[in-house]
């Protein structure tokens, strides 16, 4: 049923192509991995919206079918008038456009005839850097894997931190190395900016002030192969206790995969579940500490120089695998049993050396402005 999607939505751009010219300074955001604008796309936004000679379209397509406020399908006419947006309208822009940035595969390519199309496809990958097996190195269904690999051969520019990841990057997208640059991502330019950091903050506490002036844990777990498996990272980590050690100036945050979220969060004084909040930037800049697993989150919060502890509960059967080994790369403390994580906890463990070797491998340029040496690029 998919395939049929992305083939119709691949014969509309394919006719629009037709009778339709490249429009020039046309930029279309594709977001295909949440909602909204946000991430690396907002990154791109905020550096060309003010400029003379450039049109951008969001395209979103997680606000569509249902309901983006509580995941619900949408009425019939909603339905409708989405399936108008996704098969026609969006295809129609996608066909016009000067460039296209994607966050996300996007399945529809393997069957877009771009060839002879102008459009630069960009791909700006919603995780940095590289640890955990992603995309085609991941993949066991020959069919799906065709599909990707077709449509990762028609992108034209993908953009990753490092020289050290570009091999990563070829595997998982099987896109040859002339087309991988190493200029780092837009969304971490952020982190070099203070001022945009404290305007960041200053916005956050004002929508959230019950925060302000507690310490913030975020704890960030990457999903699971099954229900059963994600429905268990809430009951591994034992919010009160681990508040008990921490003390009362703690506030738990708790930001499940936007993919998979949970119903077995239990909200109170100090926990509270910031699954659905919009940009998890502004969770990384606020928070103190990062507990997370195999979330590749870790790539962005070593950049703050905060404690990370990993809680690598269930680490012997973690499906997806690793690029190197876990044990001795990744930038924190390792917690295998709940026992271990309350005991990093309390003696408040951090591993410096650990974070800064992680830098080194994942960040050939820790300056910032990766967003200004991508688009000098793209020209």
């Amino acid at each position: 049923m998919k395939t049929i999607g992305y083939i119709i939505f691949a014969s509309v751009y394919n006719l629009c192509c037709i009778f339709c010219r490249v429009a020039s300074g046309k930029i279309v955001l594709w977001n295909g991995h949440n909602h909204g604008l946000n991430g690396n796309l907002q990154e791109i936004y905020e550096a060309l919206q003010h400029k003379e000679g450039y049109t951008i379209k969001l395209l979103v397509k997680r606000d569509l079918f249902r309901d983006p406020e509580n995941g619900k399908r949408k009425s019939i006419g909603k339905l409708f008038a989405d399936m108008i947006l996704f098969f026609f309208v969006f295809p129609y822009h996608m066909a016009t456009a000067d460039k296209v940035f994607m966050n996300d595969n996007f399945l529809p390519l393997c069957y877009m005839k771009t060839a002879n199309r102008q459009t630069q496809f960009v791909q700006l990958w919603h995780g940095a850097g590289a640890f955990k097996r992603f995309g085609l190195s991941t993949e066991d269904d020959p069919s799906v894997y065709q599909i990707v690999k077709e449509a990762n051969q028609k992108i034209t520019h993908l953009f990753v931190t490092s020289e050290n990841v570009i091999p990563f990057y070829q595997e998982a997208f099987s896109v040859a190395k002339d087309k991988i640059y190493p200029t780092g991502i837009p969304v971490t330019d952020i982190y070099f900016d203070q001022d945009r950091i404290r305007h960041r903050k200053e916005k956050f506490y004002q929508n959230h002030p019950t925060f302000e002036g507690k310490k913030l844990l975020l704890y960030a777990p990457t999903f699971r192969r099954t229900e059963e498996e994600n429905r268990n990272i809430m009951e591994q980590f034992d919010i009160s206790r681990v508040h008990d050690i921490l003390g009362p100036d703690w506030i738990i945050l708790i930001r499940m995969h936007p993919k998979f979220p949970m119903e077995n969060i239990t909200e109170n004084s100090f926990c509270y579940n910031m699954t659905d909040y919009n940009d998890i930037t502004d969770l990384y800049l606020v928070s103190d500490m990062l507990v997370t697993d195999y979330s590749s989150s870790v790539v962005e919060y070593v950049l703050l120089n905060k404690p990370i502890v990993l809680f690598a509960y269930d680490l012997p059967d973690y499906d997806r695998g690793f690029y190197f080994d876990y044990e001795q790369m990744m930038p924190g403390k390792i917690a295998h049993t709940q026992e271990e994580l309350y005991g990093i906890l309390l003696k408040k463990c951090d591993n410096l050396p650990k974070r800064q070797n992680f830098v080194k491998f994942q960040y050939d340029n820790t300056e910032g402005d990766a967003c200004g040496r991508i688009l000098k690029i793209l020209g």
